[in-house]
């Protein structure tokens, strides 16, 4: 017989008993059923909340911020009254726990006694948070408690959207303070910066000044090393000389005796007048050469050194004035700047305000003993200038004159020894006159080498006061360049902090301008309060919460009712029937009924239900192949196990239940169910009707039927062996049995 002729005789034999002709109706119409009860409601999970009752404990007593009263949980209380977003019940501490207990109440929110004294605190240094405390009865129902749950974070939205109005309420209030307090610290800031323009233009005065002297100190150095360089020369010549000064004090006396011996010995006069008239001559050549020294050293102390000593006592007299001078300007501008600080302490200066009162602290105390120290120096050289004037000066004019009496006098001696070598008659008379003269030669001599003697020591005080000088002046020298980069630096910190005291000044005035204006109306204080309002949308959006449930339901009811089909089906081979016609015979029995299911299924959702479906053609062709594709899984463990494999197929089917879509995205599943359910028909046909119901991808819709076709070829190659199988078992049997 063929294969149609064997599927003809099936269905009559199924006809020809009412039993089972009504059994396979009847088992036809369980997807109808199933799908048409959980299909047909309207209704949404979130319609009935307000029949979930939740318990509402309000302790809170209260609380006053200034002259308001304030009262949170009778807010709270309020708002919940009028709304219906679920079943409150408003009752004691007490009567919450015990229903609690007795499961009464799904949960219990409890509103403490110091629930409105924790908002005054919101602008403390410690602001104390509200809390609000919800108990759950999960064990009533998790999704319930996932829904009060919910609940309670929109409650805790609406608490924080309250306190965060009132909190921008009281700063708003007090943004009037902080505009007047930025104007007066903008008044304060501009005369700040009137004085540091002032304190800049002083500084810059004093580097001027400074600098435009330091050429005149440097040149005070270099002319106080010259002078000491002066000094030191006289004072060699002077020790050079005083060797020859000696011999011609001695010689005087020396001519002096001899003179004395002359007159006493007129007798040999004539032979000594020849000697005498050598001696004088050599004398008056030694007088001249005295004479012309002591003139060029006449010169040089009265036309050079008098007036450059008398200069130097006059600067270092304009020095002392002068550093007295800056020392008292250096005092008067550190305590200005430690006052100004004084008088301004909420002022912030900087951090180089301290650093330029440090820095005039250090140019005050230099000046200071720059001052104390050219005082000194001041007397020194006047005493110098003094000494020089009216010590040296006179003591060299006196010199000058004793050697030109001197040279005088010795020219009237070589005149006389000359008269005496041509008259020896004349002897007598001339001897008692150069006896007289030598006399007086030998007291200026003598007076010549004691005033060389003082002229010595008072050129080698000089020398030495000259040395003190030019140390001096070197010091001076480097503490004015030290006072000049003093006063630089402390130009520039008094720049910058004028600099800073001008942005600061505009800043402060910028400051008061925007919080002065400010907008504190009601509506900006809830807008700062909930700033952010959500708009949503949706796409692919579910009508009903039954479109959600509809690929779960369909898969569900077209497997259940293949299942109960395979009990009607009678898997004995016949006899004369070959493997492959038992095996086909019995699939497209079993297939033509999925499908004539899938139909019924079908016309009962979209005509009579009219669930919401995007692609109904889509939806058709879908629902008979995954039809097809069960009744080839239910035909192999039917064939199979019979009995047992039907059992096997109501396991497989729990299986799938939780763990391919039907309940949670498979992404939220743990990674080995992840990886499970990737090998279960549920999930390719649950994912095949999303996307012909509701999403509206054909592409993915076929996708996901290439999948479950693969699993009509395994399950129905897999049915094939096991006929085949049974039939060489039953052959094994029937030749036993003959034999």
């Amino acid at each position: 017989m063929t294969i149609f002729n064997l599927l003809s005789a099936e269905f009559a034999k199924l006809a020809a008993s009412k039993a089972i002709l009504l059994s396979v109706i009847a088992a036809l119409l369980v997807p109808v059923v199933y799908g048409g009860i959980l299909l047909s409601a309207t209704w949404g999970p979130y319609d009935n909340l307000s029949n979930l009752p939740v318990a509402v404990v309000n302790n809170d007593k209260g609380a006053v911020s200034g002259d308001q009263a304030i009262n949170v949980g009778d807010d709270l209380v309020a708002n919940l009254k009028s709304g219906k977003d679920l079943g409150w019940k408003f009752v004691n501490s007490t009567a919450a726990m015990k229903g609690l207990q007795k499961d009464d109440y799904y949960m219990a929110i409890i509103i403490p006694e110091d629930f409105s004294h924790r908002v005054t605190t919101v602008l403390d240094p410690n602001p104390k948070k509200l809390e609000l405390e919800y108990i759950q009865n999960e064990g009533l129902n998790f999704l319930a408690s996932k829904v009060t749950e919910t609940a309670t974070q929109r409650i805790r939205e609406k608490l924080g959207d309250t306190i965060t109005e009132q909190y921008v309420a009281k700063v708003f209030s007090s943004l009037g303070d902080v505009s007047t307090g930025f104007g007066k610290a903008a008044d304060g800031s501009s005369q700040l910066a009137d004085g540091t323009t002032k304190l800049h233009k002083g500084t810059s005065d004093l580097v001027s000044s400074v600098t435009s002297k330091q050429s005149d100190i440097t040149k005070l150095a270099n002319g106080t090393k010259e002078l000491k360089s002066g000094t030191g020369l006289l004072l060699s010549n002077l020790n050079d000389k005083s060797g020859d000064i000696q011999k011609l004090s001695d010689g005087s006396s020396q001519l002096h005796d001899g003179t004395v011996t002359l007159h006493n010995g007129t007798v040999s006069l004539h032979d000594g007048t020849v000697s005498l008239k050598d001696g004088t001559s050599q004398i008056l050549g030694g007088l001249q050469k005295a004479q012309a020294g002591s003139q060029t050293l006449n010169d040089g102390v009265s036309q050079k050194l008098v007036p450059g000593s008398r200069k130097v006592a006059d600067g270092t007299g304009k020095l002392k004035v002068g550093s007295a001078k800056l020392a008292a300007g250096a005092q008067k501008l550190v305590a200005g700047l430690k006052e100004y600080k004084k008088a301004n302490p909420t002022v912030n200066v900087g951090p180089y305000y301290q650093q330029i009162i440090d820095g005039a602290e250090e140019i005050s105390a230099g000046l200071t003993s720059l001052s104390s120290k050219s005082v000194a120096l001041n007397d020194g050289a006047v005493s110098v200038a003094d000494g020089i004037a009216y010590k040296v000066a006179p003591g060299t004019a006196a010199l000058n004159d004793g050697l030109n009496k001197l040279v005088a006098g010795q020219i009237k001696v070589d005149a006389g020894a000359g008269k005496l070598e041509a008259g020896a008659g004349k002897l007598e008379a001339g001897s008692s006159k150069l006896e007289a003269g030598a006399g007086q030669i030998a007291d200026g001599n003598a007076k010549v080498n004691k005033g060389w003697g003082d002229l010595t020591t008072g050129v080698s005080k000089l020398d030495a006061g000259a040395g003190k000088i030019s140390d001096g002046n070197q010091k001076v020298d480097e503490g004015w360049k030290r006072l000049s980069a003093g006063a630089t630096k402390l130009n520039d910190g008094a720049g910058k902090i004028n600099d800073g005291s001008e942005k600061l000044s505009s800043g402060l005035k910028t400051g008061a301008e925007k919080t002065g204006g400010l907008n504190k109306t009601n509506d900006n204080i809830k807008m700062f309060a909930a700033p952010v309002k959500l708009k949503s949308a949706s796409v692919n959006e579910y009508h009903h919460y039954r479109d959600s449930t509809a690929p779960y339901v369909l898969t569900l009811g077209l497997f259940a009712g293949i299942l109960i089909m395979s009990l009607f089906i009678d898997f004995k081979r016949p006899s004369f029937v070959s493997s492959f016609n038992w095996f086909a015979v019995k699939f497209m029995n079993l297939a033509g009924l999925a499908i004539v299911q899938a139909i019924l299924l079908l016309a009962v959702v979209l005509l009579i239900l009219r669930v919401d479906v995007s692609n109904p053609f889509g939806l058709i062709l879908f629902a008979i192949v995954v039809s097809v594709v069960f009744s080839a899984i239910v035909l192999f463990l039917a064939a199979l196990g019979g009995n047992v494999g039907r059992f096997i197929a109501l396991g497989f089917v729990i299986l799938q239940l939780s763990i391919t879509g039907a309940n949670l995205p498979i992404e939220m599943l743990p990674e080995n169910l992840r990886s499970l359910s990737e090998y279960l028909p549920f999930t390719y046909s649950i994912a095949g009707f999303k996307d012909v119901i509701s999403l509206n991808n054909i592409g993915s819709a076929f996708s996901n039927m290439f999948i479950l076709l693969t699993y009509l070829v395994v399950f129905a190659f897999l049915s094939f062996v096991v006929f085949n199988f049974k039939k060489k078992s039953v052959q094994k049997t029937d030749r036993e049995a003959m034999a």
